[in-house]
């Protein structure tokens, strides 16, 4: 039987690892399921492990990205893994499979990507491996940690809790399009929406302090698009959502590129992956005349959580929200 969709298949893996794997330390709070396998080390002190690969032909291509932003992208999402939890990133590590007869200079140019994006969150690089492979691929693993209050989990999220997104989405997609189908002209005048698919930068600077000012209950970074992550937390907490459409935030950039293609800029916003902003779910009420900004970054408040049910309501009408993302196997 073939592979439905990578969420099928993660979900047997899972089965076959928790039924015929070694049994689970008591340490171990969380494992497969979530952005980050957590256990305590300590008193007070969680520790936080995630793992990413990052494959040519399948995460980018060499006619419409730099090597540096290869790098670059791959880097930033594994820090986003960490900062979805509520934590900080402490080590990477970083395994590269380099076709033969690669040009040296190429994968170089990788690595000056991958260790920009490191930098930028304070990440040292402490090791890894290379290998031979058919097409060049990155496996990188980050470490971090969770203070006292524990790591923000996909599978806590409450009924009656709001359903909050930092940042702007939609653009990643947009961007691709262009990159994709534009001319020069075209990548210039897009430069904004270009930038944001080729360099997303991950929420690593801002995510302590939505800890401490929302309070989370649950958490996950936009990197499939916005339904399908949402939809990873309705699944993992037993629970549904009700998703303000007209509300979800997207840039001037977005909306104009829209106008232009005559396309609807929620319809991006609803799919779009690669974005890395942090979608989570909180107590607290911010109405929509009220915007928090955390470092520059806005927080909008774009749904809530209910009992059962995946609904979006756009233009006065409610509907079945329905999927919608990246699936490597649907895809395929």
């Amino acid at each position: 039987m073939k592979i439905k969709s990578e969420w099928d298949i993660i979900a047997k893996i899972r089965d076959c690892v928790e039924s015929k794997g070694a049994a689970k330390p008591k340490d171990l709070l969380m494992s497969i399921g979530d952005d980050c396998a957590v256990f305590r080390i300590g008193e007070g002190r969680f520790g936080l492990l995630s793992t990413d690969m990052f494959v040519e032909n399948v995460h980018f291509r060499r006619d419409y990205s730099q090597p540096e932003d290869a790098g670059f992208k791959a880097m930033m999402a594994n820090i986003s893994d960490i900062a979805a939890m509520g934590g900080e990133c402490r080590y990477a590590l970083v395994s590269c499979g380099i076709p033969a007869g690669e040009d040296e200079e190429y994968v170089m140019r990788v690595y000056d990507g991958l260790t920009e994006a490191a930098k930028m969150a304070g990440v040292p690089i402490v090791g890894g491996d290379i290998s031979r492979t058919g097409e060049l691929v990155l496996s990188i693993t980050v470490y971090g940690d969770a203070g006292p209050s524990g790591a923000i989990l996909r599978s806590t999220a409450q009924a009656g809790n709001y359903i909050y997104c930092t940042g702007h989405i939609g653009s990643s997609q947009g961007g691709l399009e262009v990159f994709m189908q534009g001319s020069g002209e075209e990548k210039e005048r897009w430069r904004s929406l270009v930038d944001r698919h080729t360099r997303p930068v991950a929420r690593y600077d801002i995510a302590y302090d939505i800890k401490g000012q929302f309070r989370p209950t649950s958490m996950i970074d936009i990197s499939d698009g916005l339904l399908s992550d949402l939809n990873h937390i309705a699944e993992e907490s037993g629970k549904g959502y009700l998703l303000y459409g007209d509300r979800l935030p997207v840039s001037d950039d977005l909306r104009r590129y829209a106008a232009v293609k005559g396309s609807d800029p929620i319809t991006y916003a609803l799919k779009s992956g690669e974005e890395y902003e942090l979608l989570f779910t909180s107590e607290l009420f911010l109405s929509e005349t009220v915007q928090m900004v955390i470092n520059a970054i806005p927080v909008t408040l774009i749904g809530e959580v209910t009992d059962s049910g995946c609904r979006i309501e756009k233009n006065g009408k409610i509907t079945d929200a329905g999927t919608a993302g990246y699936d490597h196997f649907r895809e395929a």
